[in-house]
């Protein structure tokens, strides 16, 4: 057994991973050090990737075994590869309107600037904290839509 052997984990460990670097982009945060912006941001956009992703299987059960595309409409390989190599956060928010909203649901006339947020993209450089990283965690803290298959 190899510790880099290939697994497809199903929407409730990616959930599981998702509330773990959450806890890890907070502990970043909390810190206040402007060092720590990057690496805080970049925990928080894995996070919203992982639950994310794990609403896409759950919309296309099909994708949680499936080991590869071949074989399928181009369509369900556009969704494979959205699922499995893909980090472009819109496109994948994109095949989940049920997301969209409930955010808008919730958070009513902010829901713009959060959908936003959910697709910022992460960037080298000299981050700082700031309120632009608020909302993408305000966000997150919306879990218990996402730890369940509601809305799917």
């Amino acid at each position: 057994m190899t510790i880099f052997k290939r697994i497809r984990l199903r929407p409730s460990q990616l959930r599981t991973v998702a509330d773990r670097r959450f806890d890890d982009a907070q502990a970043l945060r909390g810190t206040g050090e402007n060092a720590r912006a990057n690496g805080a941001m970049y925990l928080g956009g894995f996070v919203v990737e992982c639950l994310l992703k794990a609403k896409l299987m759950e919309r296309f059960p099909w994708l949680q075994g499936a080991r590869s595309p071949q074989g399928r409409t181009k369509a369900d390989q556009h969704l494979w590869s959205l699922c499995y190599r893909s980090h472009d956060l819109d496109e994948i928010l994109a095949k989940l309107p049920d997301v969209i909203d409930k955010l808008s649901q919730v958070e009513g006339r902010e829901s713009n600037r959060l959908i936003q947020s959910l697709t910022v993209r992460r960037s080298a450089g000299n981050g700082r904290f700031s309120p632009a990283i608020h909302p993408m965690l305000r966000i997150l803290t919306m879990r218990g839509y996402f730890s369940s298959r509601s809305g799917s």
